[in-house]
């Protein structure tokens, strides 16, 4: 089978790897400074597109209308992207972005659940990195609030708590706070949150969860990050008011763990062909 991979950050590049390991043949494109990568062909995007028997985009398909491609300076539209796609399969994340660009079929690995489980485990794990190297306490012994409690929630406020933390899961839902609880978490509704208590709070909801006040009860020391896409889950201008450490941490599998995140993207296509008999 032959494979374009096109556009996005380091993951992409592994995942091409893994892809042509396996056998198929595969051609990257959408990385300007990359003139080879082992026995795999670099071009740009509408040749590879024209070439491929399916088309592999990034997990984050689209930037400011256009081909998400941080490391191109030139930008690819999407419509003459999936012009010379035509009717070829799109794997991709957030179809839905791209669905009315296409004429052929979209499948959006990003929605399958072994994909959302594993890229949950490099989040967390990525989250564990950034205390270790950039929070000036330590992880052992500290309150940390953990607002959401969904499946990187869950497993960062897990390896949280091996490394010794004191954690506290928020939640909306009470099936959410009640499983936070029987996994030995102290569990809390958002209104009921006293700020003041935690050295580090670590969002995983994307949705505005700390307004102005929530920020204003916080501590002058308080570490955060936010794992949430933009906006993400802070009232950030009175995060920057009040000079508060904070890192909003987006994209993490792809800058603390590309090698597994491009695995992880190779399964999740493969299974989709698998399942949909696509040759």
């Amino acid at each position: 089978m032959k494979i374009a991979v096109i556009g996005g950050d380091k993951r992409m590049l592994f995942a091409a790897k893994v892809f042509a390991d396996d056998g198929n043949e595969v051609c990257v494109a959408g990385f300007d400074d990359l003139t080879s990568l082992c026995d795999i062909r670099v071009t740009e995007p509408e040749p590879a597109a024209l070439w491929a028997d399916i088309t592999v985009l990034p997990v984050r398909p689209v930037s400011d209308g256009a081909l998400y491609a941080p490391f191109s300076c030139k930008r690819t539209e999407l419509s003459e992207l999936f012009r010379a796609i035509g009717d070829t399969p799109v794997f991709t994340g957030s179809g839905r972005l791209i669905e009315l660009y296409a004429a052929g079929k979209v499948y959006d690995y990003t929605a399958r659940e072994e994909f959302a489980l594993y890229n949950a485990e490099l989040t967390a794990e990525g989250a564990l990195g950034i205390l270790i190297n950039d929070y000036e306490g330590a992880v052992c012994g500290s309150r940390v609030l953990v607002t959401g409690y969904g499946r990187i929630g869950r497993l960062t406020a897990r390896y949280l708590s091996a490394m010794g933390a004191d954690v506290t899961a928020a939640a909306r839902r009470l099936s959410d706070r009640a499983r936070a609880a029987l996994d030995g978490f102290e569990p809390s509704a958002y209104g009921n949150l006293d700020y003041s208590r935690y050295a580090i709070i670590i969002n995983t909801v994307p949705a505005r969860i700390f307004g102005k006040n929530a920020v204003d009860r916080m501590r002058e020391d308080v570490f955060l990050i936010d794992l949430a896409s933009l906006p993400g889950g802070f009232d950030t201008d009175r995060v920057k008011q009040r000079e508060l450490s904070f890192i909003h941490a987006l994209s993490l599998p792809g800058k603390t763990a590309p090698l597994s995140a491009g695995r992880v993207i190779r399964d999740s296509v493969m299974n989709i062909l698998s399942e949909a008999c696509i040759e």
